[in-house]
């Protein structure tokens, strides 16, 4: 489980210490196949989960029964968290997008100091509310996002957002079209449409997933 030590919960936590954690912390690893559902809570237990490796696709289930992507991880993602300290798992899904594996860490474990209070335990909890507040600040992105009316205001405020982020007006997006569209909560027929016409206007390059901004 070597991409333990790259996960975000354990920055600036020695592997060492990674490995002394994981008796207290009695994390459990379990794989998926793509399309999958992968719990964050079983009964009364919640969890924390680490992606190890593959990726995952976090959404909302809407009144309609529709999906609205909130996240695309890959790799080294951090999922269930935030379902955990909220308990409303149930209007929430995460699925397997690619085979992957994900370590699982009861909440308990996190939030309860184990006897020995070692230094180790301190800055885990403090990289997971780090971690829950850059969710928060990534939310706040969405709102701004969705805010406006247009396809094309959507699709630029959140290329802008993206150019930003990576320093340059030519980048790739983290997911594919059909799951930009959910995550914009539009049309992707009528998505196609208006980016045609952005390209048209020479507003925008589009290759695959890479954008670039004119």
């Amino acid at each position: 489980m070597e991409n333990i030590s790259k996960n975000a919960l354990f920055q600036n936590v020695s592997a060492e210490s990674i490995e002394k954690l994981m008796p207290c912390f009695d994390m459990k690893k379990r794989s998926f196949s793509e399309k999958d559902i992968i719990p964050t809570a079983e009964g009364t237990k919640e969890y924390v989960c680490l992606l190890l490796e593959g990726a995952v696709s976090v959404s909302r289930i809407s009144i309609d029964g529709s999906l609205d992507l909130l996240e695309y991880l890959e790799d080294t993602g951090v999922f269930g968290a935030a379902f955990a300290f909220a308990n409303r798992e149930d209007e929430f899904i995460t699925v397997c997008e690619k085979a992957c594996s994900v370590l699982y860490i009861e909440k308990q474990h996190i939030t309860k100091r184990c006897s020995n209070a070692c230094q180790h335990h301190t800055q885990v909890v403090e990289n997971l509310l780090q971690l829950m507040s850059n969710k928060v600040v990534h939310l706040t992105e969405k709102v701004d996002i969705l805010s406006h009316r247009s396809i094309r205001g959507k699709l630029m405020s959140y290329f802008r957002i993206q150019s930003t982020k990576q320093g340059t007006l030519t980048f790739e997006l983290p997911f594919s079209l059909l799951k930009l569209a959910n995550y914009l909560c539009i049309d992707r027929s009528a998505m196609m449409r208006e980016l045609k016409k952005m390209k048209e206007e020479e507003m925008i390059e589009l290759d695959g997933r890479v954008v670039t901004l004119l």
